[in-house]
């Protein structure tokens, strides 16, 4: 049984992505990851946001 009495409020838009390169909206009752005060999306606007990027471990990069 969902916990959310109001269906109409899964369609509000409450945030959007703190990755400036998504932008995406954030519904009411959808999952993200909170960076101090800012939501994101997604794990890749998570990597992104942070800065962190994938590189092959052992080289010289």
């Amino acid at each position: 049984m969902s916990k959310v009495l109001n269906l109409e409020a899964e369609d509000e838009v409450i945030d959007y992505c703190a990755n400036e390169t998504c932008g995406k909206e954030i519904y009411f009752g959808q999952k993200v990851t909170k960076i101090g005060h800012e939501l994101v999306c997604s794990g890749k606007c998570l990597v992104e946001k942070i800065g962190a990027i994938t590189i092959i471990a052992g080289t010289s990069e």
